[in-house]
């Protein structure tokens, strides 16, 4: 065997899985389409949340490291629903999503027993009755063997893009999707879905007048989501609220044929906690 496991994906969960992987003696390769996008975030910057901050923490209770990262480069920490009961409260930090991703790269290129190579996984190599899979083979011809194959694809397995009424292969924009491991695991008998995941637009700094604005500052206490780090000093930056209007709900109904949340190209159901603007006018 090359390897004890491969990992196949290094966003969040591949680079999770990789650690782990390695921190517990295994031989780990790690295959990424693009070491310059590992732990790259594609949406809103943050990490925590109802629900996720818990999981943060939990996530680094087991020995993983997005607790870790969050806490060296978050630039606003909030507690949400600090009104509200113990129960119900979560922790949630934006982050310098560049500090983030240069800091988890150098993470798993600092770690031992991980191997870390750039290409697509396309294929799996069986063994000779095909129950097992004993491996990997990337687009550029390479076979790597390994006693187990972990799956962390994310968005970029057979990924779709979506702009309007524009749409096109791609895993995010600018990037390709993988192709190749979906038509396999289909012809393997998986089902094979994709996540949806909404992206907001990127506006011009100096386009914004933030006197018309809320701002909305961190909390001065800031909680750790690692239990590894005694405190956190950091210097924050505000968040800027913006409210809608009987416009805008005008300007989203005339034109939700052009959305392809209504018009087909979307089918599924979409996150329920963070739903696209339209849907919320709509529901």
């Amino acid at each position: 065997m090359d390897f004890d496991a491969v990992v196949v994906g290094a966003g969040h969960a591949g680079i999770e899985a990789g650690l782990a992987l390695a921190r517990m003696g295994f031989q780990t390769l790690l295959i990424t389409q693009s070491l310059d996008t590992i732990g790259r975030m594609s949406c809103n910057p943050a990490v925590g949340g109802l629900a996720k901050g818990n999981m943060v923490r939990e996530i680094d209770a087991l020995g993983g490291e997005m607790g870790r990262l969050i806490d060296a480069t978050m630039i606003q920490f909030r507690v949400l629903n600090r009104s509200r009961g113990p129960a119900v409260q979560a922790p949630r930090a934006q982050a310098d999503k560049l500090a983030y991703a240069v800091l988890a790269r150098k993470t798993l290129e600092g770690q031992k027993n991980l191997t870390l190579f750039m290409d697509t996984v396309s294929d799996f190599l069986l063994n000779a009755d095909q129950t097992a899979v004993e491996g990997v083979v990337t687009e550029r011809g390479k076979r790597f063997s390994s006693k187990v194959v972990v799956l962390t694809t994310g968005t970029f397995l057979a990924g779709k893009l979506f702009v309007g009424e524009w749409s096109a292969p791609g895993g995010r924009l600018g990037e390709p999707s993988a192709y190749g491991l979906d038509r396999r695991l289909r012809e393997l008998g998986f089902k094979v879905g994709r996540l949806k995941t909404g992206t907001p637009a990127r506006v011009k700094r100096s386009s914004l007048d933030f006197s018309k604005m809320e701002a909305q500052f961190g909390d001065e206490d800031i909680v750790p989501f690692s239990f590894g780090s005694l405190n956190v000093e950091r210097s924050q930056l505000p968040c800027y609220i913006t409210y809608t209007n009987e416009r805008t709900h005008q300007v989203l109904k005339d034109n939700l044929h052009r959305s392809p949340l209504y018009s087909g190209k979307i089918v599924g159901n979409g996150p329920r906690y963070c739903p696209s603007i339209e849907d919320k006018v709509v529901k």
